[in-house]
């Protein structure tokens, strides 16, 4: 894999090419004991512009993590296109209700069937810090058959991708 790095406005085009399509998000936080948890949440799809935006319930042990340490991490995997990122950051709890209507999807109304105007909606700000990612130059089929080759064959060095960092 040739390894990449990006930074400033060309890290944030990166990240908002790998991420774009990509529905679930895995958002991981920091528990009181030191132990970290992780739960999926509903990717909003909205232009990533160095911060992500997820619809939450504020009294959730999500927001009561975050509040307590606010370093997460957030990844994203679309195995079929054979996108990975995992973006680094520090999350926020948010109560303001105009911003709460900015990012409020129609996903969210299962959660919370009174609307963005519910007082027990919230956000969860992530302003991203770093990124580490993977991504495939071909198709599975494609990738598979190289490694296959390079297994049969021995060779060093296969390239079924990029892989990198980027800096936000």
């Amino acid at each position: 894999m040739a390894e990449k790095n990006y930074s400033g406005s060309e890290g944030v085009e990166k990240i908002q090419v790998l991420i774009k399509d990509i529905h679930i998000a895995m958002l991981t936080t920091i528990a009181d004991d030191g132990s970290l948890r992780a739960r999926p949440m509903a990717n909003p799809n909205s232009p990533f512009n160095g911060v992500l935006w997820f619809v939450t319930r504020n009294d959730s042990e999500k927001t009561d993590e975050i509040r307590h340490d606010s370093e997460v991490l957030v990844s994203y995997a679309e195995p079929k296109d054979g996108k990975y990122i995992a973006l680094s950051g520090r999350a926020a709890i948010v109560q303001d209700r105009q911003l709460i209507h900015e990012h409020w999807t129609p996903a969210a109304k299962a959660w919370f069937p009174d609307g963005p105007d519910d007082p027990a909606v919230s956000l969860i700000q992530i302003k991203i810090d770093s990124a580490e990612y993977w991504e495939a130059s071909s198709s599975s089929l494609v990738r598979f058959t190289k490694l296959a080759i390079a297994s049969i064959t021995g060779a060093d060095k296969t390239d079924v991708g990029d892989t990198g960092t980027i800096t936000v």
